[in-house]
C-alpha cells in the first residue's frame, strides 16, 4: 500500500499537466488587459482610491499582477496563481513579461477627469456640491416644451377586441 502512495505520477501526466499549464501561461501574457473595458474599470476604480500610491514599483507590480490574475481566472475559468507566473517570469524571457506588468499611471496623473469612469462615491460628491457640469457625459435638458406642432399619427385605428375576426 505504501508503495503506491510513494509512487510519481506517471511521465506522461506529468507533461500534460506540463503543457496545460503552460498554455494557460501563454493565453495570460497575450490576454488583452489594455484593451479589455471591464479590467480597465476596475483598475481606474483601484487608481480611483490611491491604492497604488506611496507603494514601491515592485508593490505597485505585486498588486497589478494579482488584480490581472483575478480577472483573468474569472473570465476564463483557469486557474493560475502568481506563483506559476513568477515561475514562468523567472524561466522564460522577461521581455514577454513587461506588457503585462505595465504600472499605470497614478490616479494624481490624470489631468483630464474625463479619460476614466467616475467611481459612485466621485459621482454622488459632485452632485451633492452642485458640480453637475464635472460629470462626464451629462447633458443639459432645457426646463422648456417643445415649440414645435406636434406630428400626425399614420398608424391605423387599433380594433377593438369584438370587432377582431380570429
Amino acid at each position: 500500500m505504501h508503495d503506491l502512495l510513494e509512487q510519481s505520477p506517471p511521465q506522461s501526466d506529468v507533461d500534460e499537466t506540463s503543457d496545460e499549464k503552460e498554455s494557460e501561461l501563454r493565453s495570460f501574457f497575450s490576454f488583452p488587459f489594455s484593451s479589455d473595458e471591464v479590467y480597465q474599470q476596475g483598475l481606474a476604480d483601484l487608481l480611483a482610491r490611491d491604492v497604488l500610491s506611496e507603494r514601491s514599483d515592485v508593490e505597485k507590480a505585486g498588486i497589478i499582477l494579482q488584480m490581472q490574475l483575478f480577472y483573468f481566472n474569472r473570465v476564463t475559468g483557469q486557474n493560475l496563481t502568481a506563483k506559476d507566473v513568477r515561475s514562468h517570469q523567472d524561466t522564460a524571457d522577461p521581455n514577454n513579461f513587461t506588457e503585462t506588468m505595465d504600472v499605470p499611471p497614478s490616479s494624481s496623473n490624470y489631468q483630464d477627469r474625463e479619460t476614466r469612469p467616475l467611481t459612485f462615491a466621485e459621482l454622488k460628491a459632485l452632485i451633492e456640491q452642485g458640480k453637475t457640469d464635472g460629470i462626464p457625459n451629462n447633458k443639459v435638458i432645457p426646463d422648456t416644451l417643445n415649440d414645435a406642432p406636434p406630428s400626425t399619427s399614420i398608424a391605423p385605428v387599433r380594433k377593438k377586441p369584438w370587432e377582431v375576426i380570429n
